[in-house]
């Protein structure tokens, strides 16, 4: 178990993957997971636009 590090919610490792990316169960934060021994994640890194170039 962690917390989310926006709202600190608790999140818990259902069989997450180390990378995976995953909503916050409170405040839909995109989350992803550094390491699973501990459990621990960090706000997923935002996408830049493709403006199909």
């Amino acid at each position: 178990m962690t917390e989310c590090p926006e709202c600190e919610a608790i999140v818990e490792n259902h069989d997450k993957i180390l990378g995976e990316v995953f909503p916050c169960p409170d405040c839909g934060t995109e989350l992803e997971v550094l390491g699973t021994e501990p459990f621990a994640v960090q706000p997923a890194p935002k996408e830049a636009e493709d403006w199909g170039e």
